[in-house]
């Protein structure tokens, strides 16, 4: 095991804003069974890349684990707080016990420490990106603002991640096989109805648009004119028009607003007219 300065300098490196030496120093560095280790319940990763991991694993076989796992009591064991990719390497790898730094986190602390490791590591995805800064959000109560100090990335850029969460389940899907990129996704967002947004998906796919080309086609459909819906009659309208156009034999529309209404009544030559006008005046013909 190398010693404990060595160590300080790669955790230094790795959590340089959140950790600032606090967790070397007030933490114990000490070598546990890798048995009593459990998963960090807010590791914002799940997707575990099989050819990386199959590297660590070969890597942890021929040199041991060079980098202590961080973690913190729960119950008769530990949770990990950073390094769960290595510890499943390290039970791949057939290693029987681990060094581990102990350190007392609260929920938050251990949340945002999941979370900057990954994001300095470049291993999660948009989506759980996304989930972690959801979870700092709604579970934690921190601010975008709060969240963009403690991982070092601008506002705009947290807020336009957790947007992504907003997309149809197919676009999501996407992103996390690298079919579309964020930026696609992002395009895609500016599109308000679902039901688009899932068109231009399958165009971006099947066409295998760009950016620039996506976010064309998307600006082109929100300049389009929209057409207004029509508004249901209620039955009673429904029928009052049917019963009217029986009696006057021709078509009867009744247009109701909030504060006036009319009747319309349609002909198609001087002797409908004239019929029509007859029978409002109650005239024999």
């Amino acid at each position: 095991m190398p010693p404990k300065n060595s160590l300080g300098k790669g955790l230094g490196a790795m959590f340089p804003d959140l950790l600032g030496g606090d967790i070397l120093g007030k933490g114990s560095l000490l070598t546990c069974g890798i048995e009593e280790l459990c998963p960090n319940k807010f590791q914002p990763r799940k997707d575990f890349d099989d050819r990386a991991q199959k590297r660590l694993v070969a890597s942890i076989k021929k040199n041991g684990m060079l980098q202590p796992i961080i973690a913190r009591k729960a119950g008769a064991g530990y949770e990990i707080i950073a390094g769960e990719r290595r510890w499943r390497a390290a039970q791949e790898a057939g290693l029987r016990d681990v060094p581990v730094i102990i350190r007392n986190a609260e929920d938050v602390e251990v949340a945002e420490l999941s979370l900057v490791e990954n994001i300095q590591r470049e291993a999660l995805n948009p989506l759980e990106e996304a989930h972690a800064y959801q979870l700092l959000g709604e579970t934690f109560g921190l601010s975008q603002d709060d969240i963009s100090a403690r991982v070092g990335k601008d506002r705009s850029t947290i807020a336009n991640t957790i947007r992504l969460l907003k997309l149809p389940k197919e676009a999501r899907t996407a992103i996390i096989k690298k079919t579309i990129t964020p930026g696609h996704a992002r395009a895609l967002l500016a599109l308000t109805s679902g039901a688009e947004q899932l068109k231009v998906l399958d165009l971006i796919i099947k066409k295998n648009l760009s950016v620039r080309e996506a976010e064309r086609l998307v600006q082109q459909l929100n300049t389009l004119p929209r057409e207004k819906p029509v508004p249901k009659k209620n039955h009673y309208l429904h029928d009052l028009e049917e019963t009217l156009s029986k009696r006057f034999r021709t078509k009867v529309q009744i247009k109701q607003g909030s504060k006036r209404g009319s009747i319309e009544l349609g002909f198609t030559t001087t002797e409908d007219l004239n019929r029509i006008v007859h029978i409002l005046l109650d005239e024999k013909m």
